[in-house]
């Protein structure tokens, strides 16, 4: 059960619903973590702002989504692990990669880049920091700024799992995958 119940449109502040109103009719999200910022207009707004970025950015859609799974994975996020495990199965990512991330196996991938952004999320989201060894091949296979936003994406994602935790967001009996013990 979560320990804030989510606003209904009707309960909200005119500056929540304000908010609430112009994410919806851009079609933004409005679930998990967003169900609670938006008790904080200005935090929903910049979550939003953010999520929008790195959804357009220098890192493709796979390449994202394999770090958002390997870092809502780390953290034990059960919503966000729903909703990017699902993400990441649209993005093409296969249904075998996504259950030996949640089991916490070590994934068979073939491409090197998503080879590398699995080592490079999963080094962020366990040390916080990467290596020289690491950061000089990320450099030379991704680039500055696919790098840039990779670290963005796992920042986010470890906020966004680290805020449905604390407040105990249920993940939806709708997403595809669910979290592993």
């Amino acid at each position: 059960m979560a320990r804030i119940d989510p606003l209904k449109p009707e309960d909200m502040t005119p500056e929540q619903r304000q908010t609430y109103d112009e994410v919806a009719a851009k079609g933004g999200r409005l679930g998990g973590p967003n169900g609670v910022y938006i008790r904080v207009p200005e935090l929903f707004k910049l979550n939003q702002a953010f999520g929008d970025y790195l959804r357009n950015n220098h890192l493709n859609a796979r390449l994202r989504q394999l770090a958002a799974i390997v870092t809502v994975r780390r953290w034990n996020g059960a919503y966000a692990w729903g909703a990017q495990g699902r993400d990441a199965l649209k993005a093409g990512i296969s249904e075998e990669i996504v259950e030996a991330i949640n089991a916490r196996q070590t994934p068979v991938l073939d491409d090197a880049d998503d080879q590398l952004v699995y080592e490079l999320a999963l080094e962020l989201s366990d040390k916080g920091a990467l290596s020289d060894d690491s950061y000089e091949k990320a450099i030379a296979q991704l680039g500055l700024n696919q790098l840039l936003d990779l670290v963005a994406a796992v920042g986010f994602f470890t906020a966004v799992a680290l805020a449905v935790n604390v407040f105990e967001v249920a993940p939806r009996p709708e997403f595809p995958t669910s979290l592993a013990p």
